[in-house]
This record gives C-alpha cells, sequence and structure tokens, in this order.
C-alpha cells in the first residue's frame, strides 16, 4: 500500500510535468500554424495535434520521472521520513527499487508510444497539411496580385473556375510562366509556358506546352527514414539512470532546495543533448 501510494505521487508528478512541457511547445505551434489548422478539416487538424501531443508527451515522460522521483525522495528525506521507514526496516534503496518496480508502466508506455510514433512521423504529417493549406490558397488568389507563401510566389492574371490564366510562378531560382493553369490532384498542370532556371551561374530559357509540377514535392518531401528505435529505449535507460544517480546523490549530498534544483538544471540539459547526439549518430 506505501509503495502504491507514492508511486502514484511519482505517476502522477511526471505526467504532470510532462504534460505541461508538450503543452508549451503544442502552443508555440498553434502559433505558428493558427491559419493551417484552423483552414484545414477538423479531422485531420486533431489528428495532427492528437498524435503531435502523445508524441511528445511521450518523450518527456523519462526525463519527468527521474525529476519525480528525485523530488519525491528529497522529500522524503527532508522531512525526516525516511529515517522513519529505516526504523521500520525499510532501506531507502529498496524503496528506490520498489518505486521503480510499481511505476514501470509508465516507462513501458513510453516504449509503447515510441514503437508506433516517431519524431519524423508527426513532422511528415505537419509537411502535409501545410501542403493541402497551400494548395487552398492557390486556388483561392486574388487576381492580378502577387502572393508569396512558403517560398513560392504566384500572380494569376484570371480565374475561370479552376481554371488560371497568365500565371507567374517563381521558386528559388526556378521561374515559369504559362498561359493557362489547373490543379489535378497534386499536380499543377501549366500550358503554353516558358520556364527559366538557373545552373552553373547561368540562366537557361526553355519553352513547354505542357509542364507538370508536383506540387507536394514543394512542402511534403519523400519520407525520410524513421530514427531508430534505439533512441526511445534510450530514452528510458538513461532516466532510470539519472533517477539512481540522483537518488544516491540526493541521500549523500543534497540537502537543501536550491541544491536540488540546480542538479536537476545540471543532470536534464545532459539528458536531453545526449539524446540528440544520439540520434545525430544514428541518423
Amino acid at each position: 500500500m506505501l509503495y502504491s501510494f507514492l508511486s502514484w505521487k511519482v505517476v502522477r508528478l511526471s505526467l504532470l510535468i510532462s504534460i505541461v512541457l508538450s503543452s508549451l511547445f503544442l502552443f508555440i505551434q498553434l502559433v505558428q500554424l493558427d491559419q493551417v489548422l484552423f483552414k484545414t478539416p477538423f479531422i485531420e487538424s486533431f489528428t495532427f495535434l492528437g498524435l503531435w501531443f502523445l508524441y511528445f508527451v511521450s518523450y518527456f515522460l523519462p526525463s519527468s520521472f527521474f525529476v519525480s522521483s528525485s523530488w519525491l525522495i528529497f522529500e522524503l528525506k527532508e522531512s525526516k521520513k525516511l529515517s522513519v521507514l529505516a526504523s521500520f526496516g525499510i532501506d531507502p534503496k529498496v524503496l528506490f527499487f520498489k518505486l521503480f518496480l510499481v511505476s514501470s508502466p509508465l516507462l513501458f508506455s513510453v516504449l509503447l508510444v515510441g514503437y508506433f510514433i516517431r519524431q519524423e512521423d508527426v513532422s511528415y504529417i505537419r509537411k502535409l497539411l501545410v501542403y493541402k493549406y497551400y494548395t487552398e490558397v492557390v486556388k483561392t488568389i486574388p487576381e492580378k496580385s502577387f502572393y508569396t507563401f512558403g517560398g513560392i510566389t504566384i500572380r494569376i492574371e484570371k480565374r475561370e473556375g479552376d481554371l488560371l490564366k497568365s500565371v507567374f510562378l517563381k521558386i528559388d531560382d526556378f521561374s515559369v510562366s504559362a498561359g493557362q493553369a489547373q490543379f489535378k490532384g497534386d499536380k499543377l498542370i501549366l500550358k503554353d509556358g516558358s520556364l527559366v532556371f538557373k545552373k552553373d551561374d547561368k540562366y537557361y530559357l526553355t519553352k513547354f506546352k505542357t509542364y507538370e509540377l508536383t506540387v507536394s514535392k514543394l512542402f511534403v518531401p519523400e519520407k525520410k527514414k524513421r530514427e531508430s528505435y534505439l533512441l526511445q529505449v534510450m530514452n528510458v535507460v538513461f532516466a532510470v539512470l539519472f533517477a539512481f544517480l540522483l537518488f544516491q546523490i540526493i541521500l549523500r549530498w543534497i540537502n537543501k532546495h536550491t541544491k536540488l534544483y540546480y542538479t536537476l538544471g545540471l543532470i536534464l540539459p545532459i539528458h536531453h543533448i545526449t539524446l540528440i547526439l544520439l540520434k545525430t549518430m544514428l541518423s
């Protein structure tokens, strides 16, 4: 009963920290993608936000675990409850391992989520939403005006339903002028025009009757190889090791809240920087 109660405190605080951190990142996403999210179908926006939030909650859970477990051990030490438990024959190390075992389903859930959802999956869905949004934007661009979005500049002289007439399109060093254009799926079909492109510091001009531009490739690159599952595993392993390290440090040296804050402030960046370096090595 005692271990279940203390483990629930660890799990609850871990979830709270992880949800708060994920919510802050989610707010940034909402600011960056406000127009995209509110102008795409609700189901697609909700799916993206749900997957995004679930991924980052699971990503932050391991580090939140060693923060919350360290906080609990420190609170027990500061309130002399560790000494009371020791007088009843409960060794602090036994207490720590019992807490870890009872809380282990929390860390197992991280591995489960990490197996199905990787960061590349979330990034791909994000870019797909942006692509769909920009596709709809192109279809509603006012006539006789320039419009720039996502590194692309476009001008439409006249619109007749889905048919665009006298179209100018510029993408970096690539420019296209066409008598007419029309969307078909994820392709923009341009007719009776010319294109200018830069190669080896020289510009080349060529005319065409029909030119197909795959718009999705401008915003949604080919799906990259998914990051190694080892990254999720090491996220949990590092968290367990840091939790045990902090447990030892708290028992021996930390006797003030400020020391605990400084120690956590040092170990948290080490944990996440190590994960970033590991991801770079595995990519």
